[in-house]
């Protein structure tokens, strides 16, 4: 049997187990993600972009990519931790900045904070989506989209493009990436870099205008708080990913430990942000954790 009709098989199968009698919350969602898996698999055979509407926004994306798949499916990628931030953006500035924004998948949502969205792009494929996705709703004048990638120092950067777009990353100065042995190398491309702060005061930003920045950058998350000194010192809070594989291509783990106690004082982990920050002392313990079981998370940084 071929992959796709074992998948049809399969999906049509689940299906009808959860068309069974009944109408609760939970059996309507399993059918409605059911249906879009099964129409993303068929898609993805013929298509490599797709366009669709979820969450009150258009979409267009690669049907190959994690970040499209879970809008496709889930009808959204991290907005949940969108709302659990809201306490911690400072309500009286007017920025918000997205470093590897991707396709929009948090600028987008974020845009309706009702405040300026700075979304920072490097890979020109990724980019492409990116500006086309806040052209087409109508967020031009909301979302600044910048095709740059963050780095402690300006110049040119060779990004390696993955098989999966959102595995795309820095190659380290060893000559990996984070993501080898996972995922395939599909080509390569010279990028320009700039420092955060330079950027900023490209667009005549200044960090007390800052609200909050959210940061996924594949393993260049040192250099993105080494060149954003200013914006903590001015009491700007981090959404940062920490994936202990990609950090130790790209300075190693100690390294950003390290820059972040020297510029933040609390924490809190994606699972806890519910419960009161750790302080920052903490974090070493946590990432060495993430690093033995070959995990990653999200966490908050508060200066």
């Amino acid at each position: 049997m071929s992959r796709m009709a074992e998948m049809l098989t399969n999906g049509f199968r689940y299906f009808l187990q959860a068309v069974q009698p009944g109408t609760s919350g939970a059996r309507v969602r399993a059918r409605t993600h059911i249906r879009r898996r099964v129409a993303l698999e068929y898609l993805s055979r013929f298509r490599s972009e797709i366009t669709f509407r979820r969450n009150g926004f258009l979409w267009t994306g690669s049907p190959s990519c994690t970040i499209t798949r879970a809008i496709f499916i889930d009808g959204q990628h991290q907005d949940v931790y969108i709302d659990f931030l809201g306490k911690w953006i400072h309500g009286d500035r007017t920025v918000i900045v997205n470093v590897g924004a991707n396709i929009g998948d948090t600028a987008l949502p974020l845009s309706r904070a009702g405040k300026r969205i700075l979304a920072i792009e490097p890979s020109p494929e990724t980019f492409r989506r990116l500006q086309h996705n806040v052209r087409n709703n109508g967020l031009d004048n909301a979302i600044t989209c910048s095709q740059v990638a963050i780095s402690a120092t300006a110049g040119t950067a060779e990004l390696i493009i993955a098989a999966q777009p959102g595995n795309n990353e820095i190659l380290g100065e060893s000559g990996s990436v984070g993501f080898d042995g996972e995922d395939r190398r599909r080509g390569v491309v010279s990028v320009p870099t700039m420092p955060l702060d330079s950027l900023l005061s490209s667009f005549q930003v200044t960090p007390d205008q800052v609200a909050l920045v959210w940061s996924d950058t594949q393993g260049f998350e040192s250099q993105v708080i080494e060149s954003g000194a200013g914006l903590w010192a001015n009491g700007v809070p981090l959404w940062v990913e920490v994936w202990p594989k990609g950090l130790d291509c790209h300075g190693g783990t100690g390294r950003f430990v390290q820059l972040c106690k020297q510029n933040f004082k609390q924490f809190s982990t994606a699972g806890q942000i519910r419960m009161a920050p750790q302080p920052i002392e903490a974090l070493e313990s946590t990432v060495a954790e993430l690093k033995e079981h070959g995990e990653s998370t999200d966490i908050l940084l508060i200066p």
